[in-house]
């Protein structure tokens, strides 16, 4: 971005075309864009004259007054998109050897290296390989912002590789320990550096400008181009690639307990979103996040945290598809139209607490309608875009490569098992057991069951200590969950939930958390407790929340195994007397033996096929 609002050609053709960023505008010619950018200055121009004619009351301007300012934009932007081609590193680095060693190789290089700040960075939206910077070299102002300086450190290391001058060596080594000093130490990077107090200070995604760091720095540190580079550094980059993936991961936006995507600048440091430009408010990102989603997805192997960010990212960019709606240029000026027939759209930003696109112009208020901010904004920035079609596809191939090579390593299916003291191991020196204890034996030898569950803990609890956040670090392809009964205990007891609401909302958690980390969830009803009334018949005190488990069951279409019920009618089939047998010790109405923790764990293995067909065949 750039402190003078929208006033470069990049940030120009992004509202004209809908580029998402520079990368995007550096693909385009000149001769294939400048009625676009005519298109766009002009209006904006045209826009703020009339304007101001109104405003100081001047007569309006006659239509040959108009068509005047007019031409003076075609002669203006003419010049500006010759100033403003970017140099694109891909044009350069299939070139040969003796390219770089050649008269015009040689001349780009010292054109480059005549452009280096320094400190070490290059400027923005300039071709530095056209002609050599002639000026004050401490007028050069650096950055990181649209694509600038990555693109000139990987020509300089391909050029020294081909030259051995070790001036492009000593620049390149230059360029490198500015990003390094950039990093703040909560792993993100400004927009420049230094970053000054203004909004360029922020973690800034936008416009990629941290990935395309984070992507130069993974090539510096394993990459066989960069074998020139002293082992310290290369092991630097690495070290500082791996921070900025913990940045990215602790600024994912948390919306009522739930994983989303990223604004597209953060605070550097306590990771809270934050706004830019005017324009620019505080959301939810679809640009910038398909970015970073990218980025996560490129890595060879994902830790849980990284599975959870992708897979509730991708979830996220499918909720927030727009579909049904087109957008049109009509006589210069953006409009959204309705088309049944048209692909899926997505906003540039979301409203972070209800996920409605949102608008703004340069007074910076908040609008739900792209209709409802000023021409001159409305068209001159990507208010829409095909993130979120750039991201499925993305996320398809890796949900398939991620699942084979994960399958391929391991060789392993994990089920992980999620409840209390009904369903946790035990000591072999204790009388009581749990059925989680014996769902190993009724698989074959491709199943890995780990059984995490743990005496005492209820829905809330269990997520409270962090004991759920350990059963989504083993990477579990299946949980089975039970809680119920230490729910049920009084009000005002730290591990008590209501079954109508508060119980409710954390099964909800526990569904959504495991979908995001790409398991399998399903819900086991808590067995009933073997109290009989007088006239023989088994009490249903557990009742309220096992049916409020199956309502939630319904609700998020996952898979439910009824163990209330099926105990139950064991439970009423034995009798009292009968069932006293399954218990772990005289008196006790909750918890069993070996036979009762195992005749459990009959009762769930008997309808987790029906329930989950795919675990049908691994089964002995």
């Amino acid at each position: 971005m750039d402190k003078r609002g929208d006033e470069t050609a990049p940030h120009l053709l992004e509202g004209a075309l809908g580029c998402g960023n520079s990368r995007e505008f550096s693909r385009l010619q000149p001769q294939g864009v400048l009625l676009i950018l005519f298109q766009s200055c002009a209006m904006r121009s045209l826009t703020k004259h009339i304007k101001y004619r109104q405003r100081m009351r001047l007569p309006p301007r006659t239509r040959p007054g108009c068509v005047r300012i007019l031409a003076l934009h075609v002669l203006a932007i003419a010049g500006l998109v010759g100033a403003l081609a970017a140099p694109a590193w891909r044009d350069y680095e299939n070139k040969s050897d003796d390219w770089y060693r050649s008269a015009d190789g040689r001349r780009i290089t010292e054109n480059i290296l005549s452009w280096q700040s320094p400190l070490g960075s290059w400027p923005k939206n300039l071709d530095t390989t056209a002609k050599p910077f002639s000026g004050d070299a401490n007028t050069v102002k650096g950055t990181f912002d649209n694509g600038a300086t990555t693109g000139e450190l990987r020509f300089l290391a391909r050029a020294f590789r081909a030259t051995k001058d070790h001036r492009n060596q000593q620049a390149f080594l230059k360029g490198v320990d500015h990003i390094f000093e950039a990093q703040y130490p909560t792993g993100g990077w400004p927009q420049s550096y230094p970053p000054g107090n203004q909004y360029h200070r922020h973690i800034s995604f936008n416009d990629d400008a941290m990935v395309r760091l984070m992507e130069f720095l993974r090539e510096v540190a394993a990459s066989a181009d960069y074998d020139f580079i002293d082992s310290a550094r290369r092991k630097t980059a690495q070290e500082k690639f791996d921070s900025g993936i913990q940045c990215i991961l602790k600024c994912q936006i948390v919306v009522n307990g739930k994983l989303t995507v990223w604004c597209a600048q953060h605070d550097e440091v306590d990771y809270r979103p934050r706004p830019a430009r005017t324009f620019e408010l505080v959301s939810l990102s679809g640009a910038e996040s398909a970015g970073i989603l990218q980025l996560l997805m490129s890595l060879d192997r994902p830790g849980p945290e990284v599975i959870r960010a992708v897979n509730a990212g991708a979830e996220w960019f499918k909720s927030a598809q727009l579909a049904g709606i087109r957008q049109v240029i009509l006589n210069g000026d953006k409009r959204i139209l309705q088309d049944t027939n048209a692909s899926p759209l997505g906003a540039r930003f979301y409203e972070i607490e209800s996920n409605r696109p949102i608008f703004s112009g340069r007074d910076g208020v908040k609008k739900y309608d792209i209709a409802e901010i000023e021409p001159e904004r409305r068209n001159g920035y990507a208010w829409y875009g095909a993130w979120g079609q750039r991201v499925a596809g993305s996320y398809a191939k890796w949900q398939r490569n991620w699942l084979e090579s994960n399958a391929a390593a391991t060789n392993t299916i994990r089920l992980v098992i999620v409840g209390d003291s009904t369903v946790c191991n035990y000591s072999d020196n204790e009388p009581t057991r749990g059925w989680g204890q014996f769902i190993q034996g009724f698989f074959n030898d491709s199943v890995r069951v780990i059984n995490l569950a743990k005496s005492g803990r209820s829905t809330k609890t269990f997520i409270d200590e962090g004991l759920w956040q350990n059963a989504l670090n083993e990477m579990p392809n299946f949980v089975l969950i039970q809680f119920g009964h230490n729910d049920s205990h009084g009000p005002g007891r730290p591990e008590s939930t209501d079954a109508a609401t508060s119980y409710k909302e954390y099964l909800r958690r526990y569904i959504d958390d495991a979908r995001a980390s790409g398991a399998t969830l399903l819900l086991v009803t808590p067995m009933c407790r073997r109290i009989f009334s007088p006239d023989g018949k088994l009490t249903d005190a557990l009742g309220p929340y096992a049916n409020a488990m199956k309502e939630v069951a319904a609700e998020r279409k996952v898979g439910v195994i009824d163990l209330h019920s099926t105990s139950g009618e064991l439970f009423q089939k034995l009798g009292e007397a009968g069932s006293a047998e399954l218990a772990n010790k005289a008196g006790d109405r909750t918890h069993f033996n070996e036979k009762g923790a195992r005749a459990m764990a009959e009762l769930v293995m008997k309808e987790l096929p029906a329930v989950e067909p795919s675990l049908r065949q691994l089964l002995k």
